[in-house]
């Protein structure tokens, strides 16, 4: 789990340190920093990511299989 959190670290370093330079102007930069450094927000955002990958993954196989519109898609996972 902590490779992942790595991951987004590598990945967004370079907002990171924009928002360390900003946080001694902007509270809203302040609150974003603080946020990025929590490892328990970086754990809850890369579980959302994984089930938002899932659920493209399933309705992907959906449209493959049946040969069905995306809305009656969208409107069933309304429904649930």
């Amino acid at each position: 789990m902590l490779s992942l959190v790595e991951h987004v670290y590598v990945e967004y370093h370079l907002y990171i340190v924009k928002m360390h330079v900003e946080s001694s102007k902007s509270e809203i930069a302040l609150k974003n920093l603080n946020s990025l450094c929590d490892f328990g927000f970086i754990f809850k955002l890369l579980f959302i990511i994984l089930m938002l990958e899932m659920c493209v993954h399933v309705f992907i196989k959906i449209a493959q299989i049946k040969d069905v519109f995306a809305c009656g898609f969208v409107e069933f996972l309304k429904l649930v």
